[in-house]
This record gives structure tokens, C-alpha cells and sequence, in this order.
């Protein structure tokens, strides 16, 4: 039972853990970074109770929110590409990848956005 149990954590050290590090790292900026774009979309398109120092209109703080948020995912989105890339995997696992990327963001940002509603 011990051999096993070496077997199996010797294959995890060395073949999965470093995977599911990088997976959860990409999911925890994905999950930052959309809560980010519907943090701006929510004060860009509703009039929020808080006051930005009394002077500054929430719509253009919205969509600076935003824009950062667009760019968190961009550079997270790119860092990803570029290990998927060094990895030498075929073409269409890349491109299948991309498209769930993009579906994920924006459902996930659709999804935070609709519990703010409530």
C-alpha cells in the first residue's frame, strides 16, 4: 500500500502540481479581473450611494474601472497564451482554450452582474 502511495505521489509532484498551480492562479486573476469590469459597469451604469469625492462623475470612473479590469484580463489572457504556447499542444486545443477564455469572462461578468441587481 505504501508503494502506491509513493507511486502516486511522486507522479503528482512531478506531473501535476505545477499544472493545477497554473490553473488555479489563471482562474483567480480571471475571477479578479471580471469582478473588477462589473465593479465598473455597476457605478457606470447605475447611480451609486457612495460619493467619489463629490466632484468626480460616476460614469467615467466606471469605465476607468473597466478599462482596467479589460486589462487585467488581456495581460492575464496573454501570459496564459504564451504558456499554452511553450507547451507545443496543437493549434485547436490553443483556439479551443481562447474561445473558452473569452465565454468565461464574459458569462462570469454577466453572472456578478445579475447578483448586483438583486
Amino acid at each position: 500500500m505504501g508503494d502506491i502511495r509513493n507511486r502516486w505521489l511522486a507522479f503528482y509532484s512531478g506531473h501535476m502540481e505545477q499544472a493545477s498551480k497554473e490553473i488555479f492562479s489563471h482562474v483567480e486573476k480571471v475571477i479578479i479581473g471580471t469582478l473588477i469590469v462589473s465593479a465598473g459597469a455597476h457605478v457606470s451604469s447605475a447611480d451609486p450611494a457612495i460619493e467619489l469625492f463629490g466632484y468626480l462623475c460616476h460614469s467615467l470612473v466606471g469605465r476607468g474601472v473597466e478599462l482596467f479590469g479589460v486589462i487585467l484580463l488581456v495581460l492575464n489572457f496573454i501570459d496564459g497564451l504564451y504558456k499554452l504556447a511553450r507547451l507545443n499542444w496543437h493549434l485547436a486545443y490553443q483556439i479551443v482554450m481562447t474561445i473558452l477564455y473569452v465565454a468565461l469572462s464574459v458569462r462570469l461578468i454577466q453572472l456578478i452582474l445579475a447578483f448586483r441587481t438583486e
